[in-house]
């Protein structure tokens, strides 16, 4: 019995921990998107301000909030979701791969 119970404690640990891997990856995911997502949308209203300061002062075109902002959150939406998402992919496969190297080493509990 108490045999059983030591070899298993090893693999429950393990579970665990790499539940919180793939949590933790998820989660910077998430907070990477956010980040870049932000960033552009950032951006996008300095261009728009930039852009009206120069029409005002006769030095270029009139711009729309909507126009300049539309761009800007799609662009960052694309960026956001690329970046924010193979980093989830990668860490998640990190996580499956070490998964699987583990599973190799740790001892199989007998029932």
């Amino acid at each position: 019995m108490g045999s059983s119970q030591q070899a298993e404690a090893p693999r429950r640990r393990w579970i665990a921990a790499r539940r919180a891997a793939v949590v933790l990856w998820l989660v910077f995911g998430f907070v990477l998107w956010n980040v870049i997502f932000d960033t552009a949308v950032i951006e996008g209203g300095r261009d728009y301000l930039i852009r009206q300061n120069l029409h005002r002062q006769g030095q270029g075109p009139g711009a729309t909030i909507h126009g300049v902002m539309d761009e800007a959150v799609a662009r960052g939406a694309r960026a956001a979701t690329a970046i924010g998402g193979g980093v989830c992919a990668v860490g998640l496969t990190l996580v499956l791969v070490a998964g699987r190297r583990r599973a190799r080493l740790l001892p199989r509990a007998t029932h």
